[in-house]
């Protein structure tokens, strides 16, 4: 059966907006066509050459990854030389590539999420809230005309979106002043004369990714010759997201008990500790993949314990005397369980919306990346 990629895509787009990603962060579509049929669709957690191998092996048409393989705007792809050859073989393969990173960290149900629940972590939040960098779209539309305007609203990814709430909107009438200049085709009144009449005032929130779409659906049944409207930023924090979670253990867990729970649910091949142990462990502050800014955020939630992927000799020396305790598992491990609960969430969509894809995950096990020799 199968499915347009772009439909896919929008949904990931609305579940984990780039907008949430960090600023120096590169996310969303990487590489490939976003109007190519979907029948296959890929989870890893980075496009390595391996993952990619895989990938083509497994006949994926869209693969889906945390890491960026382009980090950065590129001045040439050589082919011979990384990235340009997985690049190189994402578009001979027909493959197109989709990343969530720091967008996927922010999320509620994001990589640290993921993280502590597989350890029994309870009562979670965020360490470091994210806003929500979302627009206000404010447009004037003639009175009898809003509901045709509405209905292209509601076809765009979380245009409205607030909480658990769509579509939601608001109205007010007003009076809408204009001079039809020489040439213009006035959907009221006449040129070179003033008229005025009847408006509603329509507000929305928007995301940004979406803009440029929406705007063209827009145009495309508004009655104005020249459509008005007005984009304004938006900072409200969004309920559950950001950085890093903090979470307890009820009942505390004894130390070593908290070390044979990391080793059995994380599958780490080495653990390291930097720190005085507590005798028992309540209070985590988790953080999937690179800790180090996390480590602040941990000290002042009153974590006893920072659960991380690495964070470089230099913070881990600082754990020593200032705390939290510093306890690292590898980036690959402490990120990996993302994965799972991905697939369930696009396999539930899937369902609900009749794509007509398979879903499949490299999820190779222990850390393939980082061997204990």
């Amino acid at each position: 059966m199968g499915i347009q990629a772009r439909k896919i895509l929008d949904w990931l787009e609305d579940r984990f907006p780039s907008q949430w990603a960090e600023d120096w962060d590169s996310v969303g579509l990487q590489v490939g066509d976003p109007a190519g049929m979907v029948h296959r669709v890929g989870l890893a957690l980075e496009a390595t050459p391996t993952a990619v191998r895989w990938a083509l092996n497994e006949k994926i048409d869209l693969l889906l990854c945390h890491h960026p393989l382009i980090f950065k705007p590129l001045p040439r792809i050589e082919t011979d030389r990384e990235p340009g050859r997985t690049i190189g073989e994402l578009l001979r393969g027909g493959l197109i590539l989709w990343v969530a990173h720091t967008n996927l960290d922010a999320a509620p149900e994001g990589v640290s999420t993921a993280l502590a629940r597989r350890i029994g972590l309870q009562a979670l939040r965020p360490l470091a809230r994210t806003e929500g960098g979302l627009l206000k779209l404010v447009l004037f539309v003639p009175v009898g005309c809003e509901e045709i305007v509405q209905q292209a609203l509601r076809r765009m990814p979380g245009v409205g979106r607030i909480g658990a709430y769509d579509y939601c909107s608001f109205t007010v009438r007003g009076e809408g002043r204009f001079t039809p200049g020489p040439g213009a085709q006035p959907f009221r009144g006449e040129t070179g004369g003033e008229s005025r009449t009847a408006e509603s005032r329509l507000e929305m929130l928007v995301p940004p990714a979406v803009v440029e779409r929406l705007l063209d659906r827009l145009r495309a049944v508004h009655p104005y010759e020249e459509m008005a409207f007005d984009l304004y930023p938006v900072r409200n924090p969004v309920p559950g997201a950001g950085l890093g979670r903090l979470g307890v253990f009820d009942p505390s867990l004894a130390w070593d008990d908290f070390i044979r729970v990391l080793k059995e649910r994380t599958e780490a091949p080495v653990i390291q500790v930097s720190g005085a142990a507590p005798d028992r462990v309540a209070a985590v502050a988790v953080c999937g993949g690179s800790g180090r800014t996390a480590i602040p955020w941990a000290r002042k939630a009153g974590a006893q314990v920072l659960l991380t992927g690495e964070v470089g000799y230099h913070p881990a020396v600082e754990c020593q005397e200032a705390g939290p305790v510093l306890v690292t598992i590898g980036h690959y491990c402490s990120e990996k369980w993302i994965l799972p609960e991905l697939a369930g969430w696009l396999s539930r969509a899937d369902q609900e919306q009749n794509w007509g894809v398979t879903i499949e995950v490299y999820l190779p096990p222990g850390d393939p990346y980082c061997r204990t020799v």
